[in-house]
């Protein structure tokens, strides 16, 4: 897609988004009862097989396509690419088929909404905003709002300030569920085979002891279990302390070999946004909303948890430089779509 108003693009969000919804922890029974899935006129059976069948026709779309230009040679490197061309991985079409269900949908949403929490919260913070400004200037100067495209987080204060809003805003609160292969004792009480597990990420991330079993498998004997006082200020929004304890262990991606697969992408693109957008504007809050992220949240049954709507003011630093800089962005792209 050569940009975000592609049909598909708006066709993706749409059904993605539903789909998530689906998949809350606690907001379909049928998942736990059994006999709720008998059914016949349940509406929200119906809703997941539309949408099960929209998301199936843009993906094979793009799987079509994306043979097609690996046949004639002109695709380009991506990671679905990169896995289908390994002869090793072998993988069947399921396999690539739940592989493109990952990269497709893996961080439309919850990249989306820390960021949608993130802004808030800056916008009533000016104190963080000036000292990110202070330290981004060490890199680039007021001529630069659009930063390096390929800057590898070389500015560590907007490092910090990325893992402080994946762990105070751990949008995916409980995560993905897993399930048990064999009979496991833990502190004396037996978890049986086929146990459906769930990780307190938030929890975790906010340094509390854990609320829910959880079990990982690891190849070292690094231990996972977090000291419920490796924070001493948990409640705080503070991203100095992950210059000061770098690293402090961080439960928003999971841990282990079952951890979101694009953790290290969602990093980078987090470290883009937030540089670029600190660079170039003065976030100006114009509403008041509750930016906690228990007490904010818009639907705590949600898989993803989200803040309620809001209004702040994207004030340029520069704007005259600001518009020359989009200007050069924009010809820039499209010249390469010529190519």
């Amino acid at each position: 897609m050569s940009s975000r108003h592609d049909p598909m693009f708006h066709e993706i969000c749409e059904v993605e988004a539903a789909i998530s919804k689906f998949r809350s922890t606690t907001g379909n029974l049928q998942d736990y009862i059994p006999l709720l899935r008998l059914n016949p006129f349940s509406s929200g059976t119906k809703s997941a097989k539309e949408h099960r069948r929209r998301r199936d026709v843009y993906l094979t779309k793009l799987n079509r396509e994306l043979d097609e230009r690996m046949e004639k040679g002109t695709h380009k490197t991506c990671i679905q690419a990169n896995i289908i061309q390994d002869k090793e991985a072998a993988l069947n079409k399921e396999e690539l088929t739940s592989i493109s269900l990952t990269m497709l949908s893996g961080g439309l949403d919850t990249i989306t909404t820390l960021v949608q929490w993130s802004v808030a919260l800056l916008a009533q913070r000016p104190d963080i905003q000036e000292k990110a400004i202070r330290e981004i200037r060490k890199f680039y100067s007021e001529d630069e709002p659009l930063a390096d495209a390929y800057d590898d987080q070389k500015c560590g204060y907007i490092v910090a300030l990325v893992r402080e809003c994946l762990r105070y805003y751990t949008v995916l609160r409980l995560a993905l569920p897993r399930a048990t292969i064999k009979d496991v004792m833990y502190e004396g009480k037996l978890i049986p085979a086929g146990s459906t597990i769930y990780l307190n990420a938030w929890a975790c991330n906010m340094g509390k002891p854990f609320s829910v079993f959880s079990i990982y498998t690891r190849d070292s004997d690094t231990d996972y279990n977090i000291d419920p006082e490796v924070w001493s200020d948990p409640d705080e929004f503070r991203p100095e302390r992950w210059l000061e304890q770098p690293d402090a262990p961080l439960h928003t991606y999971g841990l282990g070999y079952r951890m979101c697969a694009g953790s290290l992408l969602a990093n980078r693109e987090l470290y883009l946004v937030f540089l670029r957008m600190l660079n170039s504007f003065e976030l100006v809050s114009e509403s008041e909303v509750d930016v906690h992220p228990v007490r904010g949240s818009s639907d705590p049954t949600s898989l993803v948890t989200m803040c309620r709507p809001y209004q702040i003011l994207f004030k340029p630093r520069n704007e005259q430089v600001l518009r020359e800089a989009l200007k050069a962005a924009d010809e820039r792209l499209a010249e390469h779509e010529k190519v």
